[in-house]
């Protein structure tokens, strides 16, 4: 028999790789597990089971001011940026892939994948938009991928005026969500993003739901096949209970995000104040960010912070990542122009809907401990 997982009391300040479930989510998943017809099925419970499907397509599709049937549902993030990605790419063949160069790995090393061009950023962080326009202006560029939060240090780009330089010229343009959505106000054809991908789990809903918002006209091949799901966009019977799950935590998300960004923004003030408090650089302090995510580059090696931290019940992530025992630099801090000491030093602490003032305190008062 498998038990119950009982956390230790500790202070858990990493919502930007995964966030607590909300109760609300918890709740509609338990609700929805009663649903077992497959939605495209044709009798009774198959369209009991669409029903409950469509109605949570309207609601996210609301939310984000779209209509629903640009709404597709897939198992991830990741999976939603592959989708875009190689999609787009694959019906525009002999045309040019440009990502930032400082995009989430699942966009980056798929662009990699795609022969992609890097669009370099400045020091602050920010993508070169004199640099995208002359790529532009040579006219075979098939896509376009620009993140519209950073997801390691909270940086937000100017994708407004990325969407409307490929616009003028008739290239599409993808941008990942995915540190946005349930975080700050996001109306996709505001940011005039062709497609726009986001997860469940970094608001409060439940993993293993990806979302891509696209418009229905855009020429794209689909990367799973099989049955029709989706409007062929992609195959699979869809996870009805966990994409419930997200359609309510997108709603609460919205519902109190005033509420929930000015806490935030208290805690960040505080978080950084802290940090600099004892000598250490806030990155993109004065570039635009999200209020929920701040990082910082320690005297130290991140990952002997992480593990300090971690020692004394306090879960913050490393700016840069570790793979076989090795600790490698983050490239987001390499793009910026930061040292590969530098980028090997930083360290994310993020928050969210269930963080508490006490919560801010106890990961301030180890940071002190541990540096």
């Amino acid at each position: 028999m498998f038990g119950a997982f009982r956390a230790p009391a500790r202070t858990y300040l990493d919502y930007a790789a995964s966030a607590p479930l909300r109760p609300v989510a918890k709740a509609r998943i338990v609700e929805l597990l009663d649903l077992f017809g497959n939605p495209s099925s044709i009798h009774a419970e198959g369209q009991a089971a669409r029903m409950e499907l469509d109605q949570s397509r309207r609601v996210i599709a609301d939310l984000l001011g779209v209509r629903a049937e640009r709404v597709v549902f897939t198992s991830g993030g990741t999976e939603a940026n592959n989708l875009c990605l190689r999609g787009v790419m694959q019906a525009s063949s002999g045309k040019r892939l440009l990502v930032s160069a400082i995009e989430h790995d699942c966009v980056r090393n798929t662009g990699k994948a795609l022969g992609a061009e890097e669009i370099p950023v400045d020091n602050g962080g920010l993508v070169r938009l004199d640099w995208l326009r002359e790529e532009l202006a040579r006219g075979d560029v098939g896509l376009v991928s620009v993140m519209h939060a950073n997801n390691e240090n909270g940086i937000l780009q100017p994708i407004e005026a990325v969407a409307a330089m490929c616009k003028a010229v008739g290239v599409p343009f993808h941008t990942d969500a995915v540190q946005t959505v349930g975080h700050v106000p996001v109306h996709v054809d505001e940011l005039g993003a062709d497609l726009l991908t986001f997860t469940a789990h970094k608001f409060g809903g439940p993993r293993g739901v990806g979302v891509v918002v696209l418009k229905p006209e855009l020429e794209m091949l689909a990367s799973i096949t099989g049955g029709a799901q989706e409007r062929n966009r992609r195959a699979g019977t869809e996870n009805l209970a966990a994409i419930g799950g997200a359609a309510v935590a997108l709603e609460e998300a919205v519902a109190n995000m005033n509420a929930e960004r000015t806490v935030a923004r208290a805690f960040n003030a505080t978080v950084c104040a802290a940090a600099e408090g004892i000598g250490l650089r806030v990155v993109g302090k004065d570039s635009p960010r999200v209020e929920h995510v701040a990082q910082v580059i320690t005297p130290k090696n991140g990952s002997d912070v992480v593990i300090g931290m971690d020692l004394k019940g306090v879960a913050i992530s490393q700016g840069s990542a570790c793979g076989s025992g090795k600790v490698k630099e983050s490239h987001v801090l390499r793009a910026m122009g930061y040292s590969a000491e530098e980028a090997t030093q930083a360290v994310r602490l993020s928050w969210g809907w269930a963080t508490t003032e006490g919560d801010i305190q106890a990961g301030v008062n180890a940071l002190n401990a541990v540096l």
